[in-house]
């Protein structure tokens, strides 16, 4: 199977800093063709992203892995939009 080539450019923007929160990454690759690989629905996917502590640390490996980029990079951007939406909320 090809590998999807929006794969390629996210993980270039998330090495290149210009993702800095996990929700960004959906305005280049639809949530539905994530969601098809974490084997998880649309719905699930929506909440996913405006709640990333839901998140497992078995899909952010998983994520890491199919994205090709460090774990510890992809943790801090989920960790990131974790912490500022809790400032949002206080």
């Amino acid at each position: 199977m090809n590998r999807d080539k929006r794969l390629n450019s996210i993980r270039i923007l998330i090495e290149s800093e210009h993702i800095t929160e996990f929700k960004q990454i959906f305005h280049y690759i639809p949530k539905s063709v994530i969601g098809k690989h974490l084997r998880t629905n649309n719905p699930r996917m929506s909440r996913l992203v405006l709640k990333v502590d839901e998140l497992t640390v078995q899909e952010i490996v998983f994520l890491s892995n199919l994205i090709e980029v460090d774990f510890n990079k992809l943790n801090t951007i989920v960790f990131r939009q974790y912490l500022n939406d809790h400032k949002k909320r206080k």
